[in-house]
């Protein structure tokens, strides 16, 4: 085998790495990225406003004293 030819194989593993590292990459940083996004779902806002005159209360329940 050749000097030439040995070499030309080489680069090709390499270039070969290199093109399946930058793909591992990109899926990594877009599933990074996908799990930091707010999941969608049937969420209730909830008030930051925590006083006890805003709360629901169950009116068939007696209150406690």
């Amino acid at each position: 085998m050749n000097l030439e030819v040995v070499n030309r194989y080489v680069l090709g593993a390499i270039g070969l790495f290199a093109v399946c590292f930058y793909i591992a990459i990109v899926t990594y940083g877009f599933g990074d990225l996908v799990s930091r996004l707010p999941k969608a779902g049937p969420r209730k806002k909830r008030s930051k406003n925590l006083s006890g005159s805003r709360t629901w209360q169950n009116p068939k329940r007696p209150r406690r004293s």
